[in-house]
């Protein structure tokens, strides 16, 4: 009887020594795939990031070209026409400045 409970008893342990193991194993897993799930979150936000960037530079360039085309148009009306270019800067100066008076000066 002591010789199968002995039997029994290593049979446990072996049992155990096992399942260790694959505890072992099964953490080692778990931790590469966690591992493996950051590196691939960090890839797709920097992508993201990326594209995100190159849209921004896209959309300033296209605001730079427009604000290009707006300068050269508003400088070649002024010099289609310099005097009235010259009085309706005036104007519009004196009309700020009416706007902008508080009336401090009676």
């Amino acid at each position: 009887m002591a010789e199968e409970i002995r039997k029994e008893l290593d049979t446990l342990k072996a049992d155990m020594a096992k399942l260790r193991e694959d505890i072992g194993n099964l953490t080692g897993a778990v931790k590469n795939a966690a591992k493996e799930n950051v590196r691939n979150a960090k890839a797709d936000a920097q992508d993201g990031m990326h594209k995100a960037w190159e849209d921004i530079e896209k959309r300033f360039e296209t605001m730079l070209n427009e604000g290009k085309t707006a300068y050269n148009k508003a400088e070649h009306r002024v010099a289609e026409h310099p005097t009235g270019s010259v009085l309706a800067a005036f104007g519009l100066g004196f009309v700020i400045a009416k706007l902008l008076d508080r009336g401090d000066r009676h």
